[in-house]
């Protein structure tokens, strides 16, 4: 019974074994653009338009790169690798694991920086919560309202932008939005916006610290919140929710701060040392209890 034991979880082993990426390219940084058109925030509606830059480099040479986009939410209509200003000669596939590999046909050179960028058509999750999804519920007069949240842990970034889908690979992350005008974007830090001529609204969101592709949220919604002053931690913080649900985040908008405060005299790391917001959305449809986000906690 032992031996058998043994022999499934080699199996078990060998099989996850397969499917992680090669330790051979490393991202630092990701730039992350993302276009969500109003159609998206209709009963039919399920696309959206994405750009993303990375930054990486090789350990060792290679005459191919391999990441992960989402085959069956992710359709790339360009990709480049640069180096020195230079488009080099590549092909790529994507395989039923998810893993875009890049083939050039020069050798890239170890411990060199290349820029890859990727422009791609994507497609709303409606028929499970992961990845970027929709969402939807009624408003306080009964008309029906859309959302489109996230819900990346554990494998699931790579539906909304190719990138190194595994915890192990941290970088930093440069997000901006675009999205109709009467709808407002949450992702994980601090954003400035700006009107664009075709009415939309242009959210451009501060860089974050290195972290795991499964960290990086963002929720548009027409929700509401409630902010309050955190002096102890020097930051201003937000719980957000559907209007009609306002008098049920008060608990959270008294609590949070001293549960935070106490956080940073317990590990004696000051939060702000690393995130300016520790943002609460409350989500209509969401398959966790909650999730652990950096500066955008959502939950049920």
């Amino acid at each position: 019974m032992t031996s058998w034991c043994f022999l499934f979880l080699a199996i078990i082993l060998h099989s996850c074994a397969a499917q992680r990426l090669p330790t051979v390219a490393y991202p630092s940084a990701y730039k992350v653009s993302l276009v969500i058109p109003e159609s998206s925030f209709t009963e039919k509606g399920d696309s959206f338009t994405g750009k993303v830059e990375i930054v990486l480099a090789l350990e060792e040479a290679s005459y191919s790169i391999e990441l992960h986009a989402g085959r069956d939410y992710l359709s790339i209509a360009t990709l480049q690798v640069i180096h020195d200003g230079t488009a080099l000669h590549t092909t790529f596939t994507v395989d039923e694991n998810d893993v875009l590999t890049i083939s050039a046909t020069q050798q890239l050179l170890a411990h060199t920086d290349y820029k890859l960028v990727v422009t791609y058509d994507g497609r709303l999750s409606t028929t499970d919560m992961n990845g970027i999804y929709k969402s939807s519920y009624e408003d306080g007069t009964g008309a029906k309202k859309y959302l489109v949240t996230t819900q990346f842990e554990s494998i699931y970034a790579r539906r909304t932008f190719p990138c190194f889908d595994e915890p192990s690979f941290k970088a930093t992350f440069t997000i901006d939005i675009t999205v109709p005008q009467k709808l407002n974007a949450m992702s994980n830090t601090l954003f400035t916006t700006s009107l664009l001529p075709d009415g939309t609204t242009h959210y451009q969101f501060e860089t974050t610290p290195k972290m795991s592709t499964y960290l990086i949220a963002f929720v548009i919604s027409e929700f509401t919140c409630s902010a309050w002053n955190m002096p102890e931690v020097n930051s201003v913080n937000k719980v957000c929710s559907r209007a009609q649900k306002e008098d049920t985040r008060r608990w959270a908008v008294e609590v949070s701060p001293k549960l935070l405060s106490s956080l940073n005299t317990y590990t004696g790391i000051p939060y702000t040392s690393s995130m300016k917001k520790v943002d609460q959305v409350a989500i209509p449809d969401f398959r966790s209890g909650a999730m652990e986000n950096w500066g955008l906690i959502t939950y049920r």
